[in-house]
C-alpha cells in the first residue's frame, strides 16, 4: 500500500468504473464488550484473526491485537449477538491514490464506502472527485463507528437526535421517559437538527426543555433507528446529573423515571424499545 499523508471518506452512489483491482479480502468486526474508556473487539482481515483492547476509544482506530486461530473466531463470532460487520473489501490504485472499497454484507447492505488515500499532499489538492462517489462523511464514520451505531446519516431533515436519560438508583439503571405532546405516547426527548448544531448539541438541548434533564453524554454508545414516519434517530445516552423541578415543557409532557424493565413496557414502538434495549445493556454505573 503507498504512503499517505491524508485520506478522505464516501459513501459509493453510482456504479464503479472498471479499476484495476489490487486485492480484495473480508474483513468482519464485532463489538465483544464496551465500557466508557474501554472495548474489547473481535477483528478479521482476510486470514488474520485477533482480539484488540481498545483503551480510549474516541481516538479512533483499534490497535493491533492477540492473535486467535480461525476456529476460535467463529465460536466468539456466534456468540457476538450485535454490533458486528462483515464488509468485502478491495483495493485499487487509481493515480495520485489509493481507493479501498468496502462492500457491506448482511444488514448493512447495500451500503458500500469508498476511502481514498493520498500518496502526497499536493496529490489531496489536485483531487477532484469522481461520479461514483457521493456524500463524504467524517473519517470517524470508520468500520469500528458503524459497527456501533449504523449507517451513517446525512445532516438534513430527516434525521432527529434523541437522549436517553439514565441514572442508577441502588445499582438498578432507570430511564427518564416523557409523553408525547398529544400525551398519547411514553417516550425519550427528540427533535430535528438545528442549524450550526451538532446532534449532541441537539440531544442536550431536546432532554433539557422536554424533560427537564440535565447531564453529560456518555460517549461511544450512541446507536440509531427508524422511526415510524421514515426517519433516523440518533439516540445519545445521557447520564443525568440532576432533574430540574421546573423545564420549560412541564405543562406539556408527564415525565417519569422508571427502572428500564418497566420503561420498556411503556413503549409502544417497537423499534424503539429494541434500541433501548440495547443501549441499556451498555450502560454501567
Amino acid at each position: 500500500m503507498i504512503p499517505h499523508k491524508s485520506e478522505r471518506l464516501f459513501l459509493v452512489e453510482g456504479p464503479l468504473p472498471s479499476l484495476g483491482k489490487l486485492s480484495s479480502c473480508r474483513v468482519r468486526m464485532a463489538c465483544l464488550s464496551q465500557e466508557r474508556a474501554r472495548e474489547v473487539w473481535l477483528v478479521q482481515e482476510g486470514r488474520q484473526c485477533g482480539i484488540s483492547v481498545l483503551n480510549h476509544p474516541e481516538n479512533g482506530s483499534l490497535p493491533d491485537g492477540v492473535p486467535i486461530p480461525l476456529a476460535a473466531f467463529e465460536e466468539l463470532w456466534k456468540s457476538a449477538d450485535s454490533h458486528k460487520v462483515e464488509v468485502v473489501r478491495q483495493q485499487f490504485p487509481h493515480g495520485e491514490f489509493s481507493l479501498e472499497i468496502d462492500v457491506f454484507q448482511d444488514s448493512h447492505a447495500p451500503l458500500v464506502t469508498a476511502r481514498i488515500r493520498f500518496a502526497t499532499a499536493a496529490g489531496a489538492r489536485r483531487f477532484r472527485k469522481p461520479p461514483f462517489l457521493g456524500r463524504e462523511i467524517m473519517p470517524s464514520d470508520s468500520l469500528r463507528q458503524i459497527t456501533l451505531h449504523g449507517i451513517p446519516t446525512s445532516d438534513n431533515k430527516d434525521v432527529q437526535a434523541g437522549a436517553v436519560p439514565f441514572l442508577f438508583k441502588k445499582g438498578v439503571l432507570h430511564i427518564v421517559l416523557i409523553t408525547s405532546s398529544s400525551g398519547a405516547r411514553w417516550l425519550i426527548p427528540k427533535g430535528r437538527l438545528e442549524s450550526g448544531m451538532s446532534l449532541e448539541e441537539v440531544a442536550l438541548m431536546e432532554a433539557a426543555e422536554e424533560a427537564g434533564a440535565i447531564g453529560t453524554i456518555d460517549r461511544g454508545f450512541r446507536t440509531q433507528c427508524p422511526t415510524e414516519d421514515g426517519r433516523t434517530l440518533q439516540l445519545f445516552p445521557l447520564r443525568v446529573a440532576t432533574l430540574l423541578p421546573h423545564w420549560p415543557e412541564r405543562f406539556v409532557r408527564r415525565r417519569v423515571v422508571l427502572p428500564v424493565y418497566r420503561a420498556l413496557l411503556r413503549i409502544s414502538d417497537p423499534l424503539l424499545a429494541r434500541a433501548l434495549r440495547d443501549l441499556s445493556r451498555r450502560l454501567k454505573p
